[in-house]
């Protein structure tokens, strides 16, 4: 719990009339830094800055480049070996980022904002590897030595055509200035009425210390006159070629192509100002830019919106009127509520000069609590929470008050500024303040919302609701969190924040849901302008596609190989899946492991002869065979954990030597097979599996198996299986279960992988399905062999002391000899009782004395369910594998009844 704050004096003053804010007894709301700013470098007045190295999430997966990878790097390009998973393939590979970042506009162009949590850890400096992005395309690859900034127009007497190495020879202007995308908060907007931008949460804001030649120096060496300014304007143009999106455009005298430049303008009497800073950049928290923020060069003009502060900029033109640039017109707008995107265009909305958003409006929100924080409340009733958050505004002024509210703003508390930093020498303000204010828990008991809201030195003050607009930006109403009083798995009264959104695709948020949109938002109620929440349909299935005589090369499949552009080969004829991979039953894995290669031998030993005509509606086009080239070899990896050879790998298969078996009961039997050499690893993520196949009779047949061991065990993999011979309801019986009962020792079998849609990372936290999730306890329910993939999760888990994650098991059999691994469980059950229970239960026979032992006989359902394992809740999550009979009747249907949510419950 966070120590005590005092809350500051409340005078006459600065009570807001509307309201009453309840008077507190500290000295100042202001908590500053004591540093001489005029004898110190911005380093030492704001500094250390925190590390710009970026840690790529390399895989889907979540991993990332070893610690020592990170730690050893000092630039970003130390790392750039390790792209992210997500760039792979798109222009943007050569830039190393980092995972953490929120990707709000798919895998490309690159548009991230950092998680609110990771802005409240480093609060005032942002890191640069995970400061906010805009781009509109893909980053352009400049060089330092070959970029040129040329500085001319009509109103330029003596024009530039300058080196970067030039323009960081004159004198520098070094200081902090946050910059804030205009769409920040926009989520909140596109959940009351779509607007025309994609979702921004918000954290779409971030500082760095800033340092270049300011522009008023550049266009003074220009010859560029202080006199007669009135009407004209500096024009900033960057490098990049982007798609026009209305046409020719209004002026006919400058036409817009097919492709425009990304260009603004800004008044010439703001550029000479000295005391607004505007900022020719080239360096930001102490280094070089990265690419995503402009390298080589950059505008920054303080108190604007990012969308102004042009990106590798190429051309600054003083001229005789304001900028007829494309982009300067159709983006950062904010038009009034009632305007649509029809009548946007038709009736001249995007040129009016009043509707154009340049200087930020005032804003704040809460980055503590976070979304679905709990607050255990008996132990914490006494205490207090520390509250907080960021607030920023424009013009340079101020931040002079954030208040919070508890009660629907009846009564507002002063919170706690901490001012770092200095005013300029034009006493003007760049930056946001972090704020925060130690609330009582006592004082959640009943509160529905906690609000907060900011003022500036010129008494703007936050709305209380919002107002809608086309583009969706300059949303600053209060920010507000819900306050939920639950319980907890372990039945404990909590309180559970719940944020308006989450960014970008990310599920979550009061305002998703119809009963908590607002009234209206500025164009007329809501529910009467048909606002709905509109229930997301399954995609259509594609047409079937024409029969060509069209020959595809191979080379030319291999390119179609990531998740968003999927094409596999099947008997020489070549099919486009990336439609189909949600649908798949089987997981999006099973495909993507093929993608881009002949999937001939796995897809027709897993797929049946109905599954195999569902391919016609996929089909591209035929295999030119004459371009099949020899099989790739094998890559060696290595396992970044263990710094071992790996020995899967996901695109090939190879042979495995059977060196024991090991006989269990009447039909169970574990296998060890041994891996390329004795200091070998197998390279399998804890809940992936492996593809085992072989011939079977001249048929190639392929199943999945969950080893049960990990990369802790070196040298081999073993596994235990069932056989599962003829019988009346099957009377082939299970065909690879029976082939591998029958390998001797030096016999092999094939495997590839890993495959699967869960990987659990430990502590918790786990993909389920490529998505982040976090549970404090697992229900495993198992049958059969179905044990196997839910003991290797446990097995993680009770092997680190570290980890706190509980598990409740529950095992069903036929008979007690087919309890596998029986010994095992019932160890753990001792060794680790605070953390894993198992319970029993058999279909068939049960010996004497069964049931008082504290296990069941019959079948699984509701009322065993209630009795043993953990009750609903957020961070409960339901790992089952067994028969499908089992799993479909048993399983689901009854936890669905006892409150556990459809997304968490998952099946291997």
């Amino acid at each position: 719990m966070a120590p005590v704050l005092m809350r500051s004096t409340v005078t006459d003053s600065s009570v807001d009339l509307t309201t009453l804010i309840k008077p507190s007894t500290s000295l100042s709301n202001f908590e500053t830094v004591d540093k001489d700013a005029a004898n110190q470098t911005c380093e030492e007045l704001y500094g250390p800055y925190p590390s710009s190295i970026p840690v790529p999430m390399i895989h889907k997966d979540g991993r990332t480049p070893s610690p020592y990878i990170i730690s050893k790097a000092t630039t970003m390009w130390d790392v750039k070996d390790y792209p992210d998973h997500r760039d792979v393939g798109t222009p943007d590979e050569w830039i190393p980022r980092d995972g953490k970042l929120v990707r709000l506009t798919g895998r490309h162009p690159f548009n991230v904002e950092p998680p609110l949590h990771v802005h409240h850890k480093y609060k005032f400096i942002t890191p640069t590897c995970l400061h906010y992005v805009r781009n509109h395309g893909a980053c352009p690859n400049l060089t330092w030595e070959e970029h040129r900034v040329r500085v001319g127009g009509t109103c330029v007497s003596t024009p530039l055509d300058l080196s970067m190495d030039e323009i960081a020879a004159m004198e520098p202007r070094e200081l902090p200035v946050t910059l804030v995308c205009a769409g920040n908060r926009r989520k909140e907007q596109n959940m009351i009425r779509q607007t025309i931008g994609f979702n921004w949460g918000a954290g779409g804001v971030s500082t760095n210390v800033w340092k270049g030649v300011t522009l008023r120096d550049l266009l003074l060496r220009a010859g560029v006159s202080e006199k007669n300014m009135a009407g004209k304007h500096v024009e900033f143009i960057g490098h990049e070629d982007l798609p026009n999106k209305v046409g020719p455009g209004p002026f006919k005298d400058e036409p817009w192509g097919k492709l425009v430049k990304y260009g603004t303008s800004v008044p010439l009497a703001r550029a000479m100002n000295p005391a607004y800073d505007i900022l020719i950049a080239y360096e930001a928290n102490g280094e070089r830019l990265q690419p995503d923020h402009g390298f080589p060069v950059r505008l920054i003009i303080p108190g604007y919106i990012g969308g102004r502060m042009i990106k590798w900029l190429t051309d600054i033109n003083v001229i005789e009127h304001e900028t007829k640039n494309h982009y300067h017109y159709h983006d950062n707008r904010i038009l009034p509520p009632h305007i649509t995107a029809e009548e946007s265009l038709t009736g001249g909305w995007w040129y009016k000069p009043e509707y154009i958003f340049n200087e930020l409006n005032i804003n704040s929100a809460m980055t503590a609590p976070d979304h679905n924080e709990t607050i255990d409340l008996a132990s914490n009733i006494a205490g207090t929470y520390n509250v907080g958050g960021y607030a920023y505004t424009g013009g340079g002024r101020r931040i002079t008050r954030c208040e919070i509210t508890t009660d629907g703003g009846k009564h507002w508390e002063v919170c706690k500024i901490n001012q770092i930093e200095k005013p300029t020498d034009y006493g003007m303000y760049w930056c946001w303040v972090w704020w925060n204010y130690d609330l009582k828990v006592a004082d959640l008991v009943g509160c529905k919302e906690i609000w907060c809201r900011a003022w500036d030195e010129a008494n703007n003050c936050q709305p209380n609701d919002p107002t809608w607009n086309l583009m969706g930006m300059g949303n600053n109403q209060v920010f507000r969190i819900k306050v939920h009083m639950n319980k907890d798995v372990n039945g404990r009264h909590v309180f559970q924040f719940e944020h308006p959104t989450q960014p970008g695709q990310q599920e979550g948020g009061w305002m998703t849901k119809l009963s908590e949109k607002p009234d209206s938002a500025g164009f007329g109620r809501l529910l009467e302008q048909g606002q709905t929440v509109k229930e997301e349909a399954a995609p259509a299935a594609a047409a079937p596609a024409a029969k060509s005589d069209k020959l595809i090369t191979a080379a030319e499949v291999r390119k179609h190989n990531k998740e968003e552009d999927v094409w596999i080969i099947v008997n020489n004829k070549v099919y486009d899946c990336t439609e189909y991979l949600d649908l798949h039953p089987g997981g999006a894995d099973s495909i993507l492991i093929n993608a881009g290669e002949d999937s001939t031998e796995d897809f027709v030993a897993i797929h049946s002869t109905k599954a195999t005509k569902m391919l016609d509606k996929f089909y591209v086009g035929d295999l030119d065979t004459s371009s099949v080239a020899e099989e790739d070899e094998v890559q060696e990896r290595i396992c970044e954990k263990t710094g071992r050879k790996v020995a899967l790998d996901p695109k090939h298969k190879q042979a495995f030597k059977l060196q024991k078996k090991t006989v269990l009961s009447r039909d169970s039997f574990e296998l060890d097979f041994a891996l390329q050499s004795p200091e070998h690893v197998l390279g399998l993520p804890t809940g992936k599996h492996i593809f085992l196949s072989g011939d079977v009779k001249g048929e190639m047949v392929m199943r999945r198996y969950t080893p049960i061991t990990s990369d802790h065990d070196i040298g081999c993999v073993k596994f235990v299986i069932k056989a599962y011979p003829p019988c009346e309801r099957f009377p082939l019986g299970g065909k690879f279960s029976q082939h591998l009962d029958s390998l001797e020792v030096g016999d092999t079998i094939d495997m590839r992988g890993p495959v699967g849609e869960f990987d659990y990372h430990g502590n918790g936290h786990f993909l389920k399905e490529h998505e982040e999730c976090y549970a404090t306890h697992f229900n495993m329910i198992a049958g059969g062999t179905g044990i196997t993939p839910v003991m290797q999760i446990a097995s993680e888990i009770l092997r680190n002391t570290d980890d706190k994650t509980k598990i409740s098991l529950v095992f069903g059999a036929r008979i007690e000899g087919d309890l596998l691994l029986r010994n095992t469980l019932d160890e753990w059950r001792e060794k680790h009782a605070d953390r894993f229970t198992a319970h029993y239960i058999l279909s068939d026979a049960a010996p004497e004395g069964w049931e008082e032992s504290g296990h069941s006989t019959g079948f699984v359902g509701k009322d065993l369910f209630e009795k043993v394992l953990y009750p609903a809740g957020e961070n409960c999550y339901n790992l089952m594998c067994g028969p499908p009979v089992m799993l479909d009747r048993g399983c689901t249907p009854n936890l669905k009844a006892l409150g556990h949510k459809e997304e968490n419950i998952f099946s291997f």
